[in-house]
């Protein structure tokens, strides 16, 4: 089942948000949506997920337009994680967790591997909000993963953002995991280096509209960077002959 985003345009009533952007993320996959603050990667995700209906243009998962979905086909089909979760909820981790199936059938061993993996099974019982923020987003992780079903799409909006590396890595193994199941993942990030390293494909916003969509080494082009985020990138050899994406110098962005 593949993602196809279509010519998709979106305006805020104070500032335009999205212009003509057409991409496409495929089953198998890991997507990641790059870009700087403000440059129109959560409207884009939430517009992707069937939560905001875009000024122009189209968004179709399975050939359907997901705007159209009713809530429990949306639940089944499409799992999304939100950039700011609440952090108030007054429920346990376990309750947040089982939150990801209240419109599907329950599946507890499949909830029990994800705690095993995320490492959450200290935490089961205790109040969310007592939890640190990176616990918190690793307890959201699971809520959305919990959720999927195979062969369904997975987008999350900066998934690891508040994380310690450890946790970042396992999170991005899971979704990487899941992707070799069938899913389809899309996902933004800021760490370009962790994006090129953890994903197949890459959708690179700028200004709204979209700089370049393909494979992510044919993306995440150190001048294309450059222009996109005003930073310097170069590709390093690692001791184990595997490439990473580094920043370099910082330069003005090109107006």
């Amino acid at each position: 089942m593949t993602l196809v985003v279509q010519d998709i345009s979106h305006d805020y009533p104070s500032s335009p948000a999205l212009a003509s952007v057409s991409a496409t993320a495929r089953p198998g996959r890991v997507t990641s949506l790059l870009g700087a603050n403000a440059s129109g990667k959560t409207t884009l995700l939430r517009i992707a997920a069937g939560l905001l209906k875009p000024s122009a243009g189209s968004v179709t998962w399975s050939g359907n337009e997901v705007g159209e979905f009713a809530a429990a086909h949306r639940a089944a089909s499409i799992s999304f994680l939100s950039q700011r979760p609440r952090q108030d909820v007054p429920l346990t981790v376990r309750q947040i967790i089982q939150l990801g199936r209240v419109r599907l059938d329950p599946d507890p061993h499949g909830a029990e591997a994800i705690i095993a993996q995320l490492e959450l099974r200290s935490l089961l019982d205790r109040p969310f909000p007592a939890l640190s923020v990176g616990q918190q987003q690793r307890v959201h992780v699971a809520r959305v993963l919990h959720q999927h079903q195979a062969g369904g799409l997975i987008i999350l909006d900066e998934p690891t953002a508040p994380m310690d590396p450890r946790h970042a890595a396992v999170t991005l193994h899971m979704l990487q995991e899941r992707a070799l199941n069938g899913a389809t993942i899309l996902l933004s990030m800021h760490d370009i280096g962790l994006a090129s390293s953890c994903s197949d494909d890459a959708w690179l916003l700028d200004g709204g509209s979209l700089a370049c969509a393909g494979p992510v080494n044919d993306v995440l082009e150190p001048d294309r960077l450059q222009e996109a985020f005003g930073l310097a990138y170069e590709w390093v050899e690692r001791h184990d002959g595997t490439h990473w994406l580094v920043p370099g110098s910082i330069h003005n962005k090109v107006e």
